[in-house]
């Protein structure tokens, strides 16, 4: 019997969660999710007007910036980590995005939940609630307003959205969103064609050339083809020795595992972390990022990428590793792989 040397898939292979709409009642209650009505509360048209970089006071309660308003059909952090929820709107639909830095002047902490309530109006006409969130980590992820909050002194920023018809921002007509923070109305106004637009969702390697298995591709510096790609629960090498590490998924998850043939054409040696990046799109919307390990040139045992070598004239048998849900092994959905080399990106379509 052959023994094993444990492994498994560390944190760098972990998937980036996107929160798809279908999946926003984990966030937030289903009676908070934006719902349209023709307005008929009566703001007060003198409220406080809110303008990006300045800030707005309630005495002993608050200091509130607006940091920005932007639509967008996906929301993310500010600078997403890589781990980090994500909003995506329904079909035909668009997220405003209102950001603001909230600092808690109270002398005890407060619920994010608590810090504000918003409306959307639409045209004068049109009325929009919404929900909240904070970010978290340096700006790099999102928690639910009602698990977080916010210690005294301490500024964090606060994200209202509002989930409305894409003809809001193609419409032409102003959007203004009204804010009780602390017992005190403010007021925002803004036309959405002056508003930063993300646009439409995008993903790695979405407009890249396709290469296909067993396929020779010459870049600057290799010469490079795709060996296999499966879907499995453990990896290991292709000619295990009596002793070899191999990558286990955790439960409910799949690995895949992207088989990369690598020949060096350049005049030195190549450490295998600095070839390139990799990332897994499933269904056009959920992004895995790749772990990348190489086998010994036998093939009998996994390697370091940061510490294994490819010589001058030399092909490294190299594996990106994805760990996703298991269901894809079973779904029908489109699935690829970008990867990149010199600098440029590559995608090998799995279906």
């Amino acid at each position: 019997m052959k023994g094993k040397k444990a492994g498994r898939l560390i944190v760098s292979a972990i998937l980036i969660l996107s929160l798809a709409a279908c999946n926003k009642t984990d966030y937030f209650d289903k009676e908070e999710k934006a719902q349209t009505q023709e307005s008929e509360v009566k703001h007060d048209p003198n409220a406080e007007l809110i303008v990006e970089g300045k800030t707005a006071s309630v005495s002993d309660i608050c200091e509130i910036t607006l940091d920005y308003l932007s639509i967008a059909k996906d929301v993310k952090p500010k600078n997403p980590g890589s781990v980090y929820s994500q909003y995506s709107a329904d079909s035909g639909k668009v997220y405003v995005d209102l950001c603001l830095a909230y600092k808690n002047l109270d002398t005890s902490a407060i619920s994010a939940y608590d810090t504000m309530k918003c409306t959307l109006v639409y045209a004068d006409k049109y009325e929009y609630s919404g929900f909240s969130m904070m970010e978290i980590d340096d700006r790099k992820d999102f928690e639910y307003s009602k698990n977080a909050s916010i210690s005294p002194l301490t500024t964090e920023y606060m994200h209202y959205l509002f989930e409305v018809p894409d003809e809001v921002r193609t419409g032409g007509e102003g959007i203004d969103v009204y804010m009780t923070i602390g017992g005190k109305e403010f007021r925002l106004e803004a036309d959405p064609k002056n508003i930063d637009t993300v646009g439409q969702e995008t993903h790695p390697g979405e407009d890249a050339p396709e290469v296909k298995s067993k396929q020779v591709t010459i870049s600057d510096t290799c010469e490079f083809s795709v060996g296999s790609v499966v879907i499995t629960r453990d990896v290991v090498p292709s000619s295990p020795g009596e002793y070899y590490s191999h990558f286990e998924a955790d439960p409910g998850k799949a690995i895949v595992d992207m088989s990369l043939y690598y020949k060096n054409t350049t005049g030195n040696k190549i450490t295998v972390d600095s070839i390139g990046k990799s990332t897994l799109v499933l269904a056009n919307r959920y992004e895995y990022s790749g772990f990348i390990v190489a086998e010994r040139n036998d093939g009998t045992e996994f390697t370091d990428a940061d510490v294994t070598s490819i010589l001058p004239l030399e092909t490294g048998n190299i594996h990106h590793l994805f760990m996703v849900p298991e269901e894809i092994k079973g779904g029908n959905d489109p699935v690829y792989i970008c990867f990149t080399i010199d600098g440029k990106e590559y995608k090998y379509v799995m279906r």
